[in-house]
């Protein structure tokens, strides 16, 4: 038992660094799995190689994310196959995709493709919440571990399931960020512009509801259909309500959208008389340079004081690592959130190690795993829920010029509080 145990901590600690990882008792798992794992025959020279899943939005509205995330998961596969060489273990990792096309029954299609296939016993993402509950029935039904690099969605937190979403913190901690900038910067009505899924519904639930706790008043919510072909008629909308608000108060705007949605929205911003007059703030996926690539929207971005709650800059002695080894293998720098998906694969894989490839041995070691692993920006710890419990977020504002988005605050979910440059802290 003793050469068991420490095998498996030796293998932690190639992969997260000296010091990042202290020993604690091996929970119960199925313990033949894990030692049909660790006694393959290395005498033989024989190689065991395991399936990893890798189920994501590679077309659609998501789809440049769903590709980053993609070659992140690539990255941390083949950084891990290194450590098992060099290490002298005969365990391999390869990696089975399919596309989810950003569509919970493309989701669902997907997962099951995977696992049918190859044989995966755990699959990283996929990556919207709607997916991950498109995905979910199967994996339940079939114990198959999920880990779902960036969903967020409310809808999302169930316990004792077999999905965990590992690095993104649920949007309870996001929607009291935006509370907290709303008040500080005396906003007395808000228009929300929000898809109408588990993602927006639950984002726009949870701030209605902080927001006129903390003494806002306000508060109408326009919603649009997934993957929508034009989005004029709501915007039109959002613009008469914008108007009537605004009569009664100081009024702001707050885009519940993806990053494509956003952009039809902009289209027709910079053309409409009334919705240049309000702040505008948005969710944490439109804190992307891409939002800022057409010089007129850029610029109309910076009237409105655009600002978005995202993932911290902080980061650790694990990030610039991963930024380097990104850019030398793939020739640019990781997009937004893409090294959530490095670090959920690296998670799943030592979960393997770990439990071995079996998805409900995975399923009891993961919060396990996850609350020892030291990522590329934060270190993750799961709640009740399988969801990370930590969050510390950046307030981020277009700067004057368009050019960028600059940090203008931050928010700590250990206290509840949202700090804005030169104001109090607002809890």
């Amino acid at each position: 038992m003793k050469r068991k145990l420490w095998f498996s901590i030796g293998l932690v600690l190639i992969v997260l660094g000296a010091g990042a990882y202290q020993a604690e008792p091996m929970p119960a798992v199925e313990q033949t799995q894990a030692a049909a794992l660790q006694t393959t025959p290395e005498a033989a020279g024989d190689v065991e190689e395991v399936t990893l899943g890798v189920v994501l939005p590679f077309t659609g509205s998501l789809g440049e994310y769903g590709v980053a995330f993609g070659e992140g998961v690539e990255l941390a596969v083949e950084q891990m196959n290194a450590q098992l060489e060099a290490a002298g273990r005969p365990i391999r990792f390869v990696i089975a995709s399919a596309d989810t096309e950003g569509t919970p029954d493309g989701a669902a299609k997907a997962i099951q493709t995977v696992v049918q296939t190859s044989g995966a016993q755990v699959v990283v993402g996929p990556l919207a919440t709607t997916e991950v509950l498109g995905a979910k029935q199967f994996a339940d039904s079939n114990k198959i571990t999920i880990i779902a690099p960036a969903s967020s969605g409310l809808a999302g937190a169930i316990p004792n399931d077999y999905i965990f979403r590992v690095m993104q913190p649920p949007d309870t901690f996001q929607s009291q960020a935006f509370e907290g900038v709303a008040i500080a910067r005396g906003y007395e009505n808000v228009v929300i512009l929000h898809m109408d899924d588990p993602f927006g519904n639950g984002m726009a639930e949870s701030f209605t509801q902080r927001f006129q706790e903390a003494g806002g008043s306000e508060v109408v919510a326009v919603k649009y259909a997934p993957e929508p072909t034009d989005l004029s008629s709501e915007v039109t909308r959002v613009s008469s309500e914008i108007a009537t608000l605004s009569g009664a108060g100081n009024t702001a705007f707050l885009c519940i959208c993806f990053l494509g949605d956003a952009q039809k929205v902009l289209q027709q911003a910079v053309v409409d008389p009334i919705l240049g007059t309000v702040d505008w703030l948005g969710a944490e996926n439109l804190r992307s340079p891409e939002i800022l690539a057409d010089p007129a929207q850029a610029e109309f971005l910076a009237s409105v004081n655009f600002t978005s709650v995202s993932a911290s800059s902080l980061s650790n002695p694990n990030t610039q690592p991963f930024i380097d080894a990104y850019s030398a293998k793939f020739g640019k720098e990781p997009g937004p959130f893409t090294n959530y998906a490095y670090d959920a694969a690296n998670i799943a894989m030592l979960s393997i190690a770990f439990a071995g490839n079996n998805g409900e041995a995975v399923q009891k070691i993961v919060p396990f795993i996850a609350s020892h692993y030291i990522g590329t920006q934060v270190q993750t710890y799961l709640d009740e829920n399988g969801d990370q419990a930590i969050a510390v977020l950046t307030v981020y504002q277009v700067n004057e010029d368009g050019s960028d988005f600059m940090e203008v605050g931050t928010y700590d979910g250990s206290t509840g509080e949202t700090t804005l440059n030169d104001q109090a802290s607002i809890q």
